[in-house]
């Protein structure tokens, strides 16, 4: 596998220029032909973060040379195309199927044009409902192939305020660099269970994002 050296440029920026969104793109070599940087003008159609992912994988791809992202400098004009959050997960649907005592709960969640599933299963109360959507909450998150991370539920309820209900969800989510708690809320609208989602995906979208991104 080729590293970063001995790299003819123009071959770069020409992949580059190919891909979709990017308009400019001019790459850096220092004395010894090693990258020094990789300059990219693009539309505000994709994330920055997803377009050094594309260069990225054009260029192992074309090339077979591995580029360090922290090389890739993203600067993008307003084109009138909106700009796309892939980071985040989105609400789909929530289910729930009863078996007697016993409840399932089902939850699809999207993120970047994918679609993600968590299941979690217990007794049918309605309190014991709230968390078993929270639980497939996560469980559809990990679907979606978390590296070093686990989440798990510490509780879920609802509370009163403002004459408004507002579900509540307490997590513990443990990474390569230790533990934390995180809590999320949501106003209940008129859907428990949507909001019971919407409360956990506050919890954890965040933290998410701020992974993702190192």
């Amino acid at each position: 596998m080729a590293l970063e050296r001995q790299v003819n440029a123009s071959d770069i920026e020409a992949i580059v220029c190919r891909l979709r969104d990017v308009i400019a793109v001019s790459v850096v070599t220092d004395d010894e032909d090693e990258i020094s940087e990789i300059h990219v003008l693009s539309g505000s159609g994709r994330s920055p973060k997803q377009v050094v992912r594309d260069v990225e994988s054009a260029v192992m791809a074309r090339l077979g040379i591995v580029l360090n992202h922290k090389k890739i400098n993203v600067a993008q004009v307003d084109d009138g195309a909106p700009l796309i959050d892939h980071s985040r997960f989105k609400f789909s649907d929530v289910s729930i199927s009863l078996n007697g005592s016993r409840s399932e709960a089902t939850v699809r969640m999207m993120k970047d044009g994918s679609i993600y599933s968590g299941s979690a299963s217990g007794t049918g109360s309605s309190t014991s409902q709230m968390k078993l959507i929270a639980n497939a909450t996560l469980r559809a998150i990990e679907d979606s192939g978390l590296e070093n991370t686990s989440i798990i539920l510490e509780d879920a309820g609802e509370a009163a305020i403002g004459g408004k209900r507002v579900a509540l969800v307490l997590v513990n989510m443990l990474t390569d660099r230790g533990e934390e708690i995180l809590s999320g809320s949501a106003v209940i609208k008129q859907d428990v269970w949507k909001g019971v989602v919407n409360a956990t995906l506050a919890a954890v979208n965040r933290k998410l994002c701020v992974l993702a991104e190192r």
